[in-house]
Formats: structure tokens, sequence, C-alpha cells
């Protein structure tokens, strides 16, 4: 799932274009509602996860359809972790692997996390940070109960919404919940510089020429930096991982065609996790791996794996890599495009 930004602002815009921007944020914060509880936000109503919000995140509540409401969703996010994708009528995507926080306005207060590749369309520009709008399809139930809109109140897809639904899906757990990674900015690196994998530890290289990188926690003396650039394929130790026989896209698009077929992926893993009733694929109460895979895409992945084996995965860290061999056993959940599979064995 990839996801979009557009063309660079031009300077000197008319004054009139300032004051339409200004009119819709106020049009936008007298209309927004806050979410009761944390809750994923998706691309259509039981569709692709394109990340979460926080309890008392404020959405714009439109539309609803099978036990979904469709809200629109606006924020501040970096800017050096967006990149340009103008698609389906956006013009931002997410670059991250890990995902991006979104906030409330530049430096301020984090109201959810957007996932690798999530579409979006950009308001405003300010300083270091982008305004960011989109539709997204969140949980009926995760809108206070005093929000509802007028629209809600009629018939939505045949039937009255606001009665119980079972397509919906759970609230965010915490081991769920994106983490909020220190603030960062960009900054010029000089010349001659060293860059060092541990503060007052060896150098790992001495950048010759002066290089723009993202500044994030600071120890000390040191501060941590982010700095992205290219090498030769020859140097990389380790030829590049091809990308899967069978990709999570694939799977998507056709559910049921490779299920029973064995498969070596790499996987993020996020969290260990139970099934539930929203998961009827797998049987209650056994353990299986929240990840986002197979890597380089950014869905998710539910992976079954054996009560006795389950131990072994408990000391994994957020965002880890695994190597797995796994099966396959259903393209997607009855309500989610999450695809589920079995360990078979984890590789070096």
């Amino acid at each position: 799932m990839d996801v979009p930004q557009s063309s660079p602002l031009r300077s000197g815009l008319p004054a009139s274009v300032g004051v339409l921007v200004a009119l819709a944020g106020n049009l936008f914060a007298q209309s927004a509602v806050p979410v009761s509880q944390n809750t994923l936000f998706l691309k259509e109503p039981g569709g692709v996860r394109l990340g979460a919000l926080v309890t008392g995140a404020r959405v714009v509540p439109g539309r609803a359809s099978k036990g979904f409401t469709e809200v629109v969703l606006e924020g501040w996010i970096f800017t050096a972790s967006t990149r340009l994708d103008q698609r389906e009528g956006y013009d931002l995507a997410v670059r991250p692997a890990e995902g991006e926080n979104i906030r409330t306005a530049p430096d301020g207060a984090v109201v959810g996390r957007a996932v690798q590749g999530t579409l979006f369309k950009r308001v405003a520009v300010r300083g270091s940070w982008t305004q960011i709008r989109r539709s997204v399809w969140i949980a009926e139930g995760a809108l206070r109960s005093d929000s509802r809109t007028v629209g809600q109140s009629q018939k939505s897809e045949g039937r009255t919404v606001g009665q119980s639904d079972s397509l919906a899906i759970p609230p965010v757990r915490p081991s769920d919940r994106p983490t909020v990674r220190p603030l960062e900015r960009l900054a010029t690196l000089r010349s001659g510089a060293d860059v060092v994998r541990t503060p007052d530890g060896e150098a790992l290289a001495t950048l010759a020429l002066p290089a723009e990188v993202q500044v994030g926690e600071q120890s000390g003396e040191w501060v941590r930096v982010r700095l992205d650039g290219w090498v030769r394929r020859s140097e990389v130790d380790e030829a590049v991982a091809p990308r899967p026989a069978i990709t999570g896209a694939m799977l998507r698009e056709n559910p049921e065609r490779y299920v029973g077929q064995t498969v070596d992926w790499r996987l993020q893993f996020l969290a260990l996790q139970q099934a539930d009733e929203l998961r009827p694929e797998m049987p209650l109460g056994h353990p299986y791996l929240l990840a986002r895979g197979p890597l380089p895409e950014s869905g998710f992945v539910y992976v079954m794996v054996p009560q006795e084996q389950s131990a072994r995965f408990q000391g994994l860290t957020p965002l880890d890599e695994l190597a797995l061999t796994v099966t396959i056993r259903a393209g997607r959940t009855r309500y989610l495009a999450t695809p589920v599979v079995e360990l078979v064995r984890r590789n070096p």
C-alpha cells in the first residue's frame, strides 16, 4: 500500500488565498468532534488500514456505511517524512517505513499516526511542517454519542445507520498504539563531521561534503541524526532482497488463490496478541503476531504461532524485523483485508 504529495507552493500568492485557507481552517475547527476511544482509520469501510487515532482526536463526521463513519481528518506532519505522490486526488504520501505522527499543530500534541504510503492532501506549509487533510473511515462507535451528524441519522446502504452492526473493528490496544518518536528538525551537517554509532563511539563515516539531516533526540553533547544517501550496490554485503513471490497486494486482489501455499517473508514485528471473536480465521485465544509486511510492503499480517513457541516472541521489540517461513491460511479476515498465515519456522 503506497500513498501521496504535491508540487511546491508558489510564493507571493494573493492575500485572498490566505484568507480562504484561514476560513477553511476555522470551519474545520468549528465542525470537528472528538473520538471517544483509540481507533483505527481506514481507506474505506472495513478496508485497508491507514493508521490510528488516539482518544480526543478531532474529526469532521459525514456519511455512514456498514457500521463505519466517513470523517475528514486534518493535522500536521513533519515535511521531511512526506514525499510527492499525486494519485487519487491527493498529493502527499507518508515516507518512513515506521509511519509518522499526525499532530494538532507544528510541534503540537500527537493525535494519531499514519502508516507508510498513506495519501494526504497538502493544505499549507509552515516551516518544516505540512498541514494535511483527507477523508477516512472509522468505526461508528468511536464517535461520541453527542457528535453524530444529521446525515448519520438517515438511511445508508439500505439500512438505518446507528443500529448494531457486526462489521466493526476493535479499538487500538496499548500494544497497537504508535510509538511517539522524538521531535525532529532539519539541519545541515558540516563537511568533515564524523558519524558514530553511539555517543563517543568509533566513527562509521566521515562526511566529505555538507549534508542535510534530520536531528532527533539529544544525549549530552551528542544528537541523533538521520541521513539519507546512496551507496553502490557492490558495496552492500548482502544482495538486495527481492520482492516475495506472493505479495500482500496479490492476496488482497485474490484472497482465495494462494491459500495453502508456503512462502518466505520478511515481516516487521509489532505486537504479540491473542485471537478474539473478530478474527474467526484463528482459534479463539490462539497467540499470533501482529506484523507489517511482507516487506517492503506496509500492510498488516496476522502470523499464528504455536502455543509452545509464543514465549520465543515475547522479548521482541516493536519494529524488529523477522525472516519467517509461513503457510497462508486466509487471504483476508472476515472484517479486514489482513492476511492470516501460520508459522512454519523462524529463519536466521
